[in-house]
């Protein structure tokens, strides 16, 4: 009974405009705070059309921060001003302005250029976005464990595990050198939830190496056979 009540309020105050700072505290008390609150991502898909994975946090559960249909992985830490674009002005027709092609400005009787939906943004998972970073229409997919600098300006996809920086975003550097980025990989090791990844003591604190990484393929596969830790 408590827990209803608890969800109906918080859904009533995430809908209101004005109510969503309240909706925040509440969330933080009853939900276990942004990074693990269930709460919030049926809510942000519900409303919002996006999707956000567990454990990731920052500016991507902002309201309005991301257009609909995005989808973001687990594990995603995520800086503050973060621009989204999904359309582009078209700037090969006579005008660019919105009144010809942004149907709720009354003129058009339907959209003229695609919807955010129609070009979605997919971010893997454990990416690590720094402050103000805007990330353009060219831009589709940024892959696992890739770095987006702050400032950066991303105007093409993200490979996986590479650290991009710079106005228009270059590759700076790969995270890992090719043999350990594939066993990252191949482990998924960020399926598993909190408590099972926290227990890692071994790896979570020291660089990677081609060993540990192998470890850590090793240990993720006795994991998943076992069907723990999801």
């Amino acid at each position: 009974m408590i827990e209803a009540l608890q969800s109906t309020v918080l859904e009533k105050l995430y809908a209101g405009r004005r109510s969503h700072g309240w909706f925040l505290r509440l969330m933080r008390r009853w939900d276990g705070g942004e990074m693990r609150s269930p709460r919030l991502r049926r809510l942000m898909r519900a409303h919002q059309g996006v999707t956000i994975g567990d454990y990731s946090y920052g500016a991507i559960l902002h309201r309005g921060v991301l257009p609909r249909g995005t989808v973001v992985g687990r594990w995603c830490s995520v800086g503050q001003e973060l621009i989204v674009r999904r359309r582009d002005h078209p700037i090969e027709r006579v005008s660019q302005h919105p009144f010809f092609y942004n149907a709720k400005l009354g003129l058009v009787p339907r959209d003229t250029i695609p919807l955010d939906e129609e070009n979605p943004l997919v971010i893997g998972n454990d990416v690590w976005i720094g402050d103000r970073v805007t990330i353009l229409s060219g831009c589709r997919s940024i892959g696992d464990g890739a770095v987006l600098a702050a400032g950066a300006v991303v105007t093409r996809d993200v490979p996986p595990f590479a650290i991009m920086g710079g106005v228009p975003a270059r590759m700076l550097r790969a995270r890992f050198p090719d043999p350990i980025a594939t066993l990252v990989a191949e482990s998924r090791w960020w399926d598993f939830d909190l408590e099972t990844v926290a227990g890692w003591q071994s790896l979570l604190f020291q660089p990677l190496t081609e060993q540990s990484a192998r470890t850590l393929v090793k240990q993720c596969e006795s994991l998943r056979a076992a069907g723990a830790g999801r």
